[in-house]
């Protein structure tokens, strides 16, 4: 009796760790056929918001359930593909970004996908979105979220996301419209170190509770945005 009931609650978490390891597609390249289909799935049936924040991403958009409905004052539209990365974004610029006139861009950097690019190779998705952007004669703000060094991480990937995130740290903050935001702390435990209670077994989805601390991290810098903002024009 015991067995079965420990075989009960254990199927569940082991189909989920499945998904999120063996069975997730989130890895793989796509095309920009690809995308703009999935994108255009997405949006069939919804009523576009104007000058959205654009949440876009891969595998850290794609496994977040509850995304806030608004920052600040502005609603929040969520766009995901597996195995969509910032080369798809910039080939594929019109459908995928251009099409839904974004107020600002939410870019979250996946850590496998950081783990394997080239810091000259993602500067270079960005910089021909940022290209596009003043071609469409847009004005979006560009905002990139950092990989998370996840638990499972050996020191070895560890520097290597360090690197990047430093190309990233000083591209943005020599590139107007741009910024970057690193998100680690959020998930530091008293060592410094980063806890892995905010993540699946896998070490590296976030958990609801990874999430949550993550939206509200982000509702409050949009606000601070906001107040940011405004008092600038104030002057």
């Amino acid at each position: 009796m015991f067995r079965v009931a420990w075989i009960l609650v254990l199927t569940p978490l082991v189909v989920v760790a499945l998904k999120l390891t063996v069975l997730d597609p989130n890895a793989k390249n796509i095309s920009c056929s690809q995308a703009q289909e999935a994108f255009e799935a997405q949006d069939f049936g919804e009523v576009m918001p104007s000058e959205p924040v654009l949440l876009l991403g891969n595998r850290r958009v794609m496994h977040w359930s509850r995304v806030p409905q608004k920052f600040g004052n502005t609603v929040v539209l969520k766009r995901t593909t597996a195995g969509l990365s910032p080369n798809n974004l910039d080939a594929c610029f019109p459908r995928l970004v251009g099409h839904y006139q974004p107020r600002s861009i939410l870019l979250f950097i996946d850590t496998g996908y950081a783990l394997t690019v080239t810091p000259s190779d993602l500067l270079s998705a960005l910089e021909g979105i940022m290209d596009q952007r003043a071609m469409y004669e847009l004005r979006f703000e560009l905002a990139m979220i950092a990989p998370i060094a996840s638990p499972r991480l050996s020191s070895s990937d560890r520097q290597t996301l360090a690197r990047l995130n430093n190309s990233l740290s000083s591209w943005s903050a020599s590139k107007l419209g741009t910024r970057f935001i690193s998100v680690d702390h959020l998930f530091q435990d008293v060592d410094g170190e980063v806890s892995p209670k905010h993540f699946w077994p896998d070490g590296n989805t976030l958990t609801d509770r990874g999430y949550a601390i993550l939206s509200d991290m982000l509702v409050t810098s949009a606000k601070e945005r906001k107040k940011e903002f405004t008092g600038i024009v104030s002057k």
